[in-house]
């Protein structure tokens, strides 16, 4: 059952800053059907919950994101649950766009759950991050296959994603993924095959330094995967830091393979991520 909502832009800004040791919101703006949820935690970060009216995106739908991490301040950009792209019957793409500016000495983490497109869906999103050169940068960018209770798997019409990072004003990295079925089935063994979850990690930034050393360490250290094994994994330097790819056959088994890895956010977080979901 797809959704009848009309199609709308929402838009949502955001800056925190540290004050009193303590990072706090001091600007939030949204514009349905977009909303922040801006809980209170006993920890010297913040957490912002991304949501929208509806529990979905509906063809055509646009939210725009603007945030701001200040100096020394620690955020955390997540969500509540997966984002559902409900199927387009007009052939409109869902469109997502984030611009974040993060200063010097601050740590910015993006960790929403993953991106669930249903059959006939098309989803687009475009993310600009741009870092101070002390500033951290914890990325995840995952999506699953579809709704398999549903028998959906790999079924929707076009995912489209890029991540441009710069530091200093100087690029760092650009991770783009195009998959569309116009180029060949999704699930053939060239392309996602068996997997049902594929999961990007950015780590980079002095906040991070010792668990990106430690990633690239253990990948590549570690013997090649059999050949139909249910997770498969890599892990690439960056100039301060690393990006991480993996595939899973079931999403409950990525989720706690980047719950393991992200553990060391959480003396900075205040908790650990998906701490309480998965």
């Amino acid at each position: 059952m797809t959704s009848t909502r009309p199609i709308q832009h929402g838009r949502g800004m955001l800056e925190l800053s540290l004050v009193a040791g303590k990072t706090v919101v001091t600007r939030a703006e949204g514009h349905s059907p977009f909303k922040w949820l801006l809980p209170r935690r006993p920890t010297t970060a913040a957490w912002a919950f991304a949501s929208t009216f509806g529990g979905g995106l509906v063809a055509g739908d646009r939210i725009d994101m603007e945030i701001g991490v200040r100096e020394g301040s620690r955020a955390a950009l997540v969500t509540q649950s997966s984002t559902k792209v409900y199927r387009s019957r007009s052939g409109a793409t869902c469109l997502q766009t984030l611009n974040a500016t993060v200063e010097d000495k601050a740590l910015f983490v993006v960790a929403p759950d993953p991106v669930t497109c249903f059959a006939g869906a098309r989803y687009e999103q475009r993310q600009i991050i741009r870092l101070a050169p002390s500033a951290t940068l914890v990325y995840v960018d995952w999506l699953t296959s579809g709704r398999r209770a549903r028998g959906e798997s790999w079924a929707f019409s076009q995912y489209r994603t890029r991540l441009d990072v710069y530091r200093d004003g100087q690029r760092l990295l650009t991770d783009a993924l195009l998959l569309d079925p116009k180029d060949g089935p999704l699930d053939s063994p060239f392309r996602m095959g068996r997997f049902h979850c594929y999961a990007v990690v950015v780590v980079d930034g002095p906040q991070a330094e010792s668990a990106s050393s430690a990633l690239l360490d253990e990948v590549g250290s570690r013997p090649i995967e059999p050949v139909y094994s249910e997770e498969i994994d890599s892990a690439s330097p960056l100039k301060s830091g690393a990006i991480w790819r993996i595939a899973g056959q079931k999403t409950e088994q990525v989720a706690q393979r980047l719950k393991h890895r992200l553990e060391f956010l959480k003396p900075l977080l205040g908790e650990s991520l998906w701490g309480r979901k998965w």
